[in-house]
């Protein structure tokens, strides 16, 4: 294909999402129509151009000569695009029947699509200079749909969305130009390419500069506390923050500094890497103690994101062959997990008004695909085998062991605990909704039932996902294996 059809996959999602924002479409089913074409349309061109990719960059815009926007996906682009385009098209068709009964739906599903261009920008950049820029693309599309109630909380929780997003924003920003002051803007390449800069305190400083900024979006500790505040979103946006777009994208640009960008040749055994660790290992036990504390059920998915996203960054920041796989292993796995527990979650909210964990008692009776989808991905996040969930923590365990670091180690150790603490916070949400006679406070009501097809077969396609992922890991593993260097 020619390189000019890679900005395809940007605009198409972006100039639709203009178009559905401004264009009064009063029929619903029109407008729907039209939004859900638009994705499965994005999605299409995207599995074309990764069967087809063109061989040359498409440069975009040039800056001073040295430095450009720039599109062309390696391997690792290209398994985060696959990523997004599979997750898209169901997550929509959800969303259409949890927002029917909202306000400002052109507004909605308008940055809804602007996010998915923005996040297909991030997968497709040919340098960190790109990157960013659809980064903060992604951030300023995002910020809509979080303040989308209009009300006080919603407001609040953009408020402080926007004030955490613009710390990191200034830390990834110094970073990158120190970055550029001393090696220039230079093409992602598996390794990086700084090796002979080893030992260079200045760089080493820029990558934790930009590793920290980038990690607020992935909710590091102390600096997290904007994702369970922004769980006042609807429910598809809450999954698009927690399980698509945000936090992927964030955990995305980390991979690409520390495998693409720094390399770990400049990295490892520095005290650079040793903070980045600490940071991800503290971050898990954090967030998996947090879910067990928090009842409301969103907010307790949203800590349990926090956790896991960071069990991502610690396969990251061992900075190893193993640890790296094990990484986009996790991440792949965890997308789907946790976009089916955020949905399966948002229909309990939107079918029943429940949003606390004491209430589901006895309601798997009333919504029994509801709850049986929930806990497939329940099993399958704790890491019981043979779900997708074991299989990542297993690879992570085994990279932190080769590893054979202090560090390594105490990651162990976290990622054990967290295990145990997450089957503490999920698993008794099932059992409950299953095996417990409803509570004095719970009175059912007609509204307590399974919902209709648009959530039920992104249902079905989750659990399916969550299944084939089970029994086809060994064929996917040795994909990633060739994909990721960009064999």
């Amino acid at each position: 294909m020619n390189e000019k059809t890679l900005l395809l996959p940007v605009l198409i999602p972006l100039l639709a999402g203009i178009f559905i924002s401004l264009i009064p479409i009063h029929a619903k089913k029109v407008r729907n129509t039209l939004i859900l074409l638009a994705v499965l349309a994005n999605s299409l061109l995207i599995f074309l151009l990764l069967f087809f990719p063109p061989e040359n960059a498409l440069t975009v815009l040039s800056i001073a000569g040295s430095y450009s926007l720039s599109l062309l996906p390696d391997g690792a682009g290209k398994l985060f695009l696959a990523l997004i385009a599979v997750l898209w098209p169901p997550a929509t068709l959800y969303a259409f029947e949890y927002m029917d009964h909202e306000d400002h739906l052109p507004r909605f599903y308008g940055f809804y699509l602007m996010c998915y261009g923005a996040t297909a920008g991030a997968a497709l950049s040919a340098n960190l200079l790109s990157m960013y820029f659809f980064y903060e693309l992604l951030t300023l599309f995002t910020i809509p749909l979080i303040a989308h109630k209009e009300d006080r909380q919603s407001a609040a929780a953009a408020r402080k969305y926007l004030i955490y997003s613009a710390a990191g924003t200034v830390l990834c920003l110094s970073g990158i130009l120190m970055l550029f002051s001393r090696a220039g803007c230079t093409p992602f390449l598996f390794g990086g390419a700084l090796s002979s800069y080893k030992g260079d305190s200045f760089l080493l400083t820029a990558y934790l500069l930009t590793f920290t900024g980038f990690g607020i979006k992935a909710g590091i500790f102390p600096l997290h506390a904007w994702l369970p505040a922004a769980c006042v979103a609807p429910a598809p946006a809450d999954a698009l923050l927690d399980a698509v777009a945000v936090m992927n994208c964030a955990v995305f640009a980390c991979i690409r500094c520390t495998f693409y960008v720094f390399g770990p040749a400049l990295l490892s055994g520095t005290l650079v890497q040793h903070a980045a660790q600490a940071i991800t290992v503290i971050t898990i036990l954090f967030g998996s103690v947090m879910a067990l504390r928090e009842q409301h059920i969103e907010k307790r998915l949203a800590y349990s994101t926090i956790s896991n996203i960071n069990y991502i960054l610690f396969g990251i920041t061992l900075m190893t062959h193993g640890g790296l796989l094990a990484a986009f292993s996790h991440m792949f796995f965890h997308a789907f997990m946790k976009l089916t527990l955020f949905s399966c979650a948002g229909t309990i909210l939107c079918k029943t008004g429940r949003e606390y964990a004491p209430e589901t008692a006895g309601l798997g009776r009333r919504m029994p695909l509801t709850f049986l989808t929930f806990s497939l991905a329940a099993l399958a996040l704790t890491g019981t085998p043979p779900l997708p969930g074991f299989i990542s923590k297993m690879n992570l365990l085994i990279a932190a062991a080769e590893a054979e670091s202090v560090w390594a180690m105490a990651g162990t150790a976290a990622l054990l605990v967290s295990a145990l603490l997450t089957a503490a916070y999920l698993l008794p949400l099932c059992v409950r909704a299953f095996l417990v006679s409803k509570q004095d406070s719970c009175v059912f009501t007609e509204r307590d039932r399974d919902p209709g097809l648009r959530m039920l077969i992104p249902f079905a396609v989750f659990s399916a996902a969550i299944l084939f992922l089970s029994f086809c890991s060994a064929p996917l593993t040795e994909l990633l294996e060739r994909i990721i260097p960009g064999l």
